[in-house]
């Protein structure tokens, strides 16, 4: 069976007794993990001027990848893009949507940096499972890089309207 990667903007690391950290994609990503082997890629929620190299828990079945970023990454990509232009349009707030060219730039910078750390952890037979809408460009970037794994892409809300989405500059 082939291994299942997941990918999302945090991780969520088991306690010392190897019970899942509480919440929803946690709770997920156990269920999905039942009978196989797995890696969990993401922000290990530190920031570093000069991240280090990624770091790896291993739990039983599962290995836990964790990335630092940049603080300016962490600026643009999750406070900025993320949070003030995608979060609002994906919430049917308009109103509150705040586009900056220099925050869709890190955005696509820390999509990058991702698939830059990932790469060389993957295995031609890996599942990846793209988690919500911090890592939208991160299938391109892993295609770019000569990935043909198969890669799904889940958003934890519906998809708005093609209208809404066509309100973002250079939707």
């Amino acid at each position: 069976m082939s291994r299942l990667v997941v990918i999302s903007n945090r991780v969520a690391i088991p306690d010392e007794q190897g019970r899942p950290a509480p919440g929803g994609l946690a709770v997920a990503v156990e269920a999905a993990m039942q009978g196989r082997d797995g890696l969990w890629f993401g922000w290990s929620g530190q920031m570093s001027e000069t991240p280090p190299p990624p770091v790896t828990i291993d739990s039983g079945h599962m290995k836990y990848v964790l990335t630092d970023v940049r603080p300016q990454d962490f600026r643009e990509y999750y406070n900025g893009f993320a949070n003030r232009v995608l979060w609002p349009i994906l919430h049917y707030r308009l109103d509150l949507a705040q586009f900056n060219e220099s925050d869709l730039e890190g955005y696509l910078r820390v999509n990058q940096f991702f698939a830059e750390r990932l790469s060389p952890l993957l295995k031609p037979d890996d599942l990846l499972w793209v988690h919500d809408y911090h890592l939208m460009p991160l299938a391109l970037a892993l295609r770019a890089r000569g990935h043909a794994n198969r890669i799904g892409f889940f958003l934890h809300i519906p998809l708005p309207p093609p209208d809404l989405l066509t309100t973002l500059p250079r939707h």
